[in-house]
């Protein structure tokens, strides 16, 4: 063996003075073949010494399987919307005894083939925005019947040779918006960014069609100023955040010093739970009567902040949800499933009406 060179098994044969496949039958514990104790007990020493470690990629070639999932990601992790559901996969990829590859950059034909060289079990795809399966992607999965759950594509109603997991972005408006009429809102001020994603436009509809069904009600629409090109100038530049953060807040004292209406009967709607907090901020410096929800949640806490109100997606739960259907997928006869997940109603304490609503559910971000 060279000096800095890996052990191998040749090198623990020759020093054992055995054949190689007797050094592996000593090494494997599941291997059945007699062998001495003295033997066993004298080759595995050598391979503690020589500091011997199995290759875990000829494992997983010989047993057909790695036990990894590789999770296709090109978002940060860091933000709590992706933190959330990867905590989610984790959890679920654990109880199922896999393990989780975030795998960030690179062609589809190259983690097919990763997939189909035992070098991972199978797929997930988290979509966003707009950002869906690839066309490439979608047919090397079928081609070669890869393994593959796909998050957040849009996917819910229609055929796919893979499992889906959705989020019900319409159902989530809806039960926001049967909450406010609880609370007794009047007026909607509906913050939302400058953008044309399959999620922004499905909640937008929705809260046009429930206010339609509401006249008593007003809207106005605010916009945050955030387009496509200011979302990925933020995200490469996190440090970017506050002098958004400075921007929305003026947006949203401009627009309320435009308008009398009654602070105990308005709700500021934020589209994103990362806007929460900012129009939070201004609201209570504003009027601590005015309510402010969220079509996703936020950083702040319902329990702790009154007059605030969620409509929380199932990260985690969406997340746990992959995991056991790539568990499906990876299985002779798979049968592939197709999600959609609801929201819920995270409210907090209303100071406005006589009814309130109890805290339910624990910060997800």
């Amino acid at each position: 063996m060279t000096a800095g060179a890996r052990p191998t098994l040749k090198d623990i044969a020759r020093r054992a003075g055995v054949s190689v496949s007797t050094v592996s039958y000593a090494l494997n514990e599941q291997s059945t073949l007699p062998l001495s104790g003295t033997t066993k007990a004298k080759i595995r020493q050598i391979a503690r010494d020589i500091g011997y470690v199995p290759n875990g990629l000829a494992r997983s070639l010989q047993a057909g399987t790695s036990r990894t999932i590789g999770v296709l990601l090109d978002k940060p992790v860091t933000t709590p919307r992706y933190a959330a559901i990867v905590q989610g996969l984790v959890e679920g990829l654990t109880e199922q005894g896999l393990h989780l590859a975030l795998l960030h950059k690179g062609p589809a034909s190259q983690w097919v083939a990763a997939v189909r060289g035992y070098q991972l079990d199978g797929l997930i795809f988290v979509g966003h925005d707009d950002h869906e399966v690839p066309g490439e992607l979608a047919e090397l999965v079928a081609k070669h019947s890869v393994p593959f759950v796909a998050l957040d594509c849009g996917a819910f109603g229609e055929e796919r040779p893979y499992s889906t997991v959705d989020f019900d972005y319409r159902a989530g408006v809806e039960l926001l918006m049967a909450e406010l009429e609880r609370r007794g809102t009047r007026t909607v001020y509906y913050l939302r960014p400058d953008l044309v994603s399959r999620a922004e436009r499905i909640r937008e509809q929705a809260v046009f069609s429930a206010l339609g069904q509401r006249p008593e009600v007003a809207l106005r629409v605010v916009s945050t100023g955030i387009t496509a090109e200011h979302l990925k100038r933020l995200e490469e530049n996190p440090d970017q955040q506050a002098s958004y953060v400075h921007e929305l807040a003026g947006r949203v004292e401009q627009a309320l010093g435009t308008d009398g209406a009654d602070p105990g009967h308005t709700t500021l709607l934020c589209s994103w739970g990362a806007d929460v907090e900012a129009v939070y901020r201004v609201a209570q410096r504003r009027d601590p009567r005015y309510t402010v929800a969220g079509l996703a949640a936020g950083t702040l806490t319902t329990g702790l902040w009154p007059n605030l109100v969620y409509s929380r997606l199932p990260l985690e739960g969406a997340g746990r949800e992959c995991a056991r259907l790539i568990m499906g997928e990876t299985s002779t006869s798979p049968v592939h499933e197709h999600l959609l997940l609801p929201p819920v109603i995270d409210a907090g304490q209303s100071t406005n009406s006589e009814t309130s609503a109890p805290a339910t559910a624990a910060d997800e971000k």
